[in-house]
């Protein structure tokens, strides 16, 4: 990211915190851009929910640890850069998923950095 886009970020997170806004859209993601909320990314995907599973998993190992999953719900949990992150993969219809990213620190405070770097990261992957 270049310094104009971490700005715009970071001024739409000053903002949601602020203005107590649940969610804003930000970015080109598959859908027309991805959801941003005080601790958590999300976003729609046409993809099967075992491959965005499998990608979603491969990528928190990568960056940090896993511990806890389940395919069956679509979570894996782990530790990124000392923050708790779950990633949830949902069926929405027949053909579209959900993929979430929600990050915390060890004071349970929002991390939306780090949930925005893991999701980037995962949709990097597919």
């Amino acid at each position: 990211m270049n310094v104009k886009q971490v700005s715009v970020v970071l001024l739409l997170v000053a903002s949601v915190g602020l203005s107590g806004c649940a969610a804003v859209l930000v970015g080109a993601g598959a859908a027309g851009g991805y959801a941003l909320s005080k601790d958590s990314v999300k976003n729609q995907f046409d993809l099967s929910q075992d491959r965005l599973f499998r990608r979603s998993r491969e990528v928190v190992k990568k960056m940090g640890q896993i511990t806890l999953e389940d395919s069956k719900k679509g979570v894996v949990k782990g530790k990124v850069k000392d923050v708790d992150v779950t990633v949830t993969v949902k069926p929405l219809t027949k053909k579209t998923v959900e993929l979430e990213v929600h990050a915390r620190n060890k004071f349970k405070m929002p991390a939306v950095d780090i949930a925005q770097e893991v999701y980037n990261k995962i949709i990097e992957q597919l």
